[in-house]
């Protein structure tokens, strides 16, 4: 075997085991692995691969070995769920329990020998024991060893494996090893989250990863070499919308995607200007037919910081792609890359020339779309006279945060007649005075100082691509998604009438699940009746307290964290199961789908999140309820007040309240959480293995009447109270978007609210405590500060390390802080994390006795 014929022959026997239908076409595949990787282990042991071959084709080793761990064992098998009208599913499921899962794990164990042997070779002895005490058990725990490790989060894992990998550049003089290291994670597996692929540019997105990406989007919309169970179209020749938003570099990379779209025979409409993610939907769906576009392809990152940037791809419907569409995007992308298949552009100067390519700018047909809704059609209408009449003589401000929406909602307001100022109104991809351009507490203060200090009646604001919204009331008072949200199915299903589903997510407020049940004639649009959210029997979901029917939604249709999710129940029946074929009007099946992370659709309406429309329909909300005769409510805080006033609703509390001290007050519903690899997947571990059958079952007080979730990925409790209240909430998931955690909090008490989130803040401290005493290096332990604030409690546990350890000293970990915060391997807010570490150590406020 030679490194010309590496990545071939492995493509050709992964696509084999992968696409493998059956015991009788995988087991063949298996056996041709098992051969494949001791072809691989023999080069590592005969051969001086490393001096005799390129960096880039010793590190193509690494990436397939990765590849074999993250994608042995089909995802489309660990996650099937057998029908219960099906026996033939459930010898399905068993076959898959009893034979398939650990034979792959098997396979996958074999591997990961492989890449230890690998990571074993003479070059990386600089970093020997860091690879031996921070890599080697993420590497062991890809087989079976450690539970419930599916594919979406072994992926997630080789990511980890060559980030971290790249971080130990900074720890070794060894050019050569530096080179190996570099050429490594530029074979990172890119992974879709629940918003299209991201990266920090010019790290993991560089111009060759942004083309690989257009590529293998092209080859999916032309069903070139696709497997049978994706049922892929081949939709060559048509039109394929490009858009980017406002970050730096958007419009250089939305340059790349048409010259590779141009190449693969699709001409190109692509967007004159940076433009909002819901406006390119709209003129995918709303301006072109479904015979004439092959699809949406848009650079954003949406909210994630300046530094980050990202491709999102929507098919020719309007939907964000599901998960089945992106995981085969990247495996192909994978291929690609470790093919080292070169990416062939066509010149757009020429395109522009010939009408293959030709621009658009949407604001106009987008903003009288947006004024016309529901005069000729199904969706939910607005009444800009009763705006026009409430809003006399009261100010709005709106916060574009620098981003795509310039203009949008402006020129609205305008036609409407409303009185606006606009603040962060300019074009700026560094979005100077604000750490995210995210319209969400706490980075939404510019916002409430503006509303409050000009005496505005209502503050609202969109993020980068403006697919997310954000309400300040009067006085600056930020209300969050899970406030507004049951105000506006309030708003739409018990006073307006409207009939549709009504879409929740697992981190969103209990509420919209009690007021979709008060809808009168309705019952066409709830789950059928004892069905519970799909979610719930995923074969990843592990109940730990509680009744499977304890989670039955009676009146709304409960989905996991993502638009994507929401999007999928406009085209399921009443079951959660997917229709084989669209009805005429299948976008009008949902009233109103909403998430805590300040996104929302309606019915009719773009099939993805618009921050635009969703500011606006509070606006005319908010003329409606202002306006009547009778009780009327003239802020969001009275109409929040008097929403939860409703027989049988509460008002719920996020546990950042503080009313008696308004400078500290938070309506914010969340916490988010940074932390290093292991902490973050412990503290979801924790709270899913803490509770279970002959355990106590006690969070603080509380009995926990039910906990479940998914490992490594999201923790959800519901507690009862001392007086047999059951409203109170607590969820912990990994973003799917950032490298962060989420602390969600719903509580009907606001002192409950606040212990919850004390709780779980007050775990992450003893987890991350015992992670800094059993830190086996220096390095680890300036690693895992980097993503600590200081504290009293981590200031003595650094004490107490350094103290036990004869061999380590303050200055070594205060250099060691100091090369990381200048390396440039740390997102911003690390690296200033990293910056106040060293101070601390430096300047020996730590005390070593």
């Amino acid at each position: 075997m030679d490194h010309q014929h590496l990545g071939k022959e492995f493509v050709e026997l992964n696509r084999s085991l992968t696409w493998a239908e059956s015991p009788t076409d995988w087991n063949p595949a298996i056996q041709g692995m098992y051969g494949f990787i001791d072809k691989i282990h023999d080069l590592l042991i005969n051969q001086d691969i490393e001096n005799n071959w390129s960096e880039r084709d010793f590190a193509r080793v690494l990436a397939i070995l990765l590849t074999i761990l993250a994608e042995t064992g089909q995802y489309r098998f660990e996650a099937f769920v057998p029908s219960p009208d099906k026996e033939s599913d459930a010898a399905k499921r068993k076959m898959i329990d009893e034979d398939m899962i650990p034979t792959m794990a098997l396979l996958r164990h074999r591997a990961a020998d492989v890449t230890k042997a690998y990571l074993s070779r003479p070059i990386f002895a600089s970093i020997k024991q860091s690879i031996e005490e921070e890599i080697f058990s993420i590497v062991g725990g890809m087989d079976d060893s450690a539970p419930d490790r599916y594919m979406p989060f072994r992926v997630v894992q080789i990511g980890n494996i060559v980030e971290r990998l790249y971080s130990f550049k900074i720890r070794t003089q060894d050019t050569r090893l530096i080179n190996l290291l570099k050429a490594i994670y530029n074979f990172k597996y890119l992974r879709f989250g629940t918003s299209g692929v991201r990266g920090l540019w010019q790290r993991d997105f560089t111009e060759m990863r942004a083309k690989q990406v257009i590529q293998a989007i092209c080859e999916f919309l032309k069903n070139i070499d696709m497997p049978g169970y994706v049922k892929g179209e081949d939709l060559s020749g048509r039109k394929i919308i490009v858009g980017y938003d406002s970050r730096l570099n958007a419009n250089q990379v939305a340059e790349w995607a048409a010259q590779v779209c141009l190449q693969n025979g699709f001409s190109i409409e692509i967007a004159n200007r940076d433009t909002p993610t819901p406006a390119l939907v709209y003129w995918l769906t709303d301006d072109h037919s479904e015979d004439e576009v092959a699809g949406l392809i848009n650079m954003t990152a949406s909210h994630n910081p300046p530094e980050w940037q990202g491709i999102k791809f929507n098919p020719r419907q309007g939907w964000p792609a599901p998960t089945n569409v992106t995981d085969i995007i990247a495996s192909r992308i994978n291929e690609i890359n470790i093919l080292d298949r070169p990416i062939e552009e066509f010149d757009t100067k020429e395109a522009i020339k010939n009408g293959k390519m030709i621009g658009f700018d949407p604001i106009t047909q987008y903003t009288k779309w947006i004024l016309e809704s529901g005069k000729n059609d199904q969706r939910i209408s607005i009444n800009p006279d009763q705006m026009r009449s409430f809003f006399s003589g009261k100010k709005i401000v709106i916060d574009e945060m620098h981003g795509a929406s310039r203009g949008y909602l402006s020129k609205i307001l305008g036609a409407i007649g409303l009185q606006h100022t606009v603040i962060h109104a300019e074009r700026d991809p560094l979005i100077p005075g604000l750490a995210y351009a995210n319209p969400e507490e706490p980075f939404i203060e510019g916002l409430k100082k503006e509303v409050k200090e000009s005496g505005a009646w209502l503050g609202v604001g969109m993020d980068t691509d403006a697919d997310r919204f954000g309400i300040v009331d009067q006085n600056g008072v930020y209300f969050r998604p899970n406030q507004i949200l049951p105000i506006l199915v309030r708003y739409l299903g018990l006073d307006r009438e409207y009939k549709g589903r009504v879409i929740a997510t697992q981190t969103g407020s209990p509420l919209l699940e009690v007021l979709a049940g008060m809808f009168e004639d309705n019952e066409d649009y709830k789950p059928e009746e004892n069905v519970i959210p799909a979610y719930i029997d995923h074969p990843f979901y592990r109940r730990r307290v509680g009744n499977r029917e304890d989670r039955v939604y009676k009146n709304t249709f409960m989905v996991p964290v993502g638009i994507k999710y929401i999007e999928e129940q406009r085209r399921t029946d009443r079951r959660y199961r997917s229709l084989s074929k669209l009805p005429p009007d299948w976008r009008y099946t949902i009233l109103i789908g909403g998430e805590e992370s300040s996104g929302l659709t309606t019915k009719g309406h773009v099939t993805d999140k618009d921050g635009i429309w969703a500011n606006l329909l509070v606006m005319d909300m908010l003329a409606y309820y202002g306006s009547r005769p009778h009780n009327p409510l003239t802020s969001i805080a009275e109409l929040w007040e008097d929403t939860t006033k409703i027989d049988g609703l509460w008002k719920s509390y996020g546990g950042k309240e503080n009313p008696e001290h308004p400078e500290n007050h938070s309506n914010s519903g969340r916490t988010d959480i940074d932390a290093i690899l292991e902490v973050k997947e412990e503290l979801i571990n924790y709270f899913l293995d803490t509770y279970g059958p002959n355990k106590e079952n006690k969070l603080n007080d509380l009995e926990v009447v039910y906990a479940g979730g998914t490992r490594y990925d999201f923790t959800e409790i519901q507690l009862r109270d001392a007086k047999g209240d059951d409203h109170h909430f607590l969820r912990v998931r990994a973003s799917g978007t950032e490298p962060i955690n989420r602390v969600y909090v719903e509580s009907s008490d606001i002192n409950i609210a606040k212990a919850l989130t004390k709780a779980v803040l007050d775990q992450l401290e003893s987890i991350t405590i015992n992670h800094l005493n059993n830190a086996s290096s220096e390095w680890i332990l300036a690693e895992t500060l980097a993503y600590l604030d200081v504290s009293p409690a981590f200031m003595k546990t650094v004490e107490n390390k350094l103290a036990s350890n004869s061999n380590w000293s303050a200055d070594n970990l205060a250099n060691k802080l100091k090369t990381m915060a200048n390396s440039g391997m740390l997102e911003k807010r690390n690296a200033e994390r990293a910056r106040a570490w060293f101070q601390v150590v430096s300047q020996q406020k730590i005390k070593v006795t």
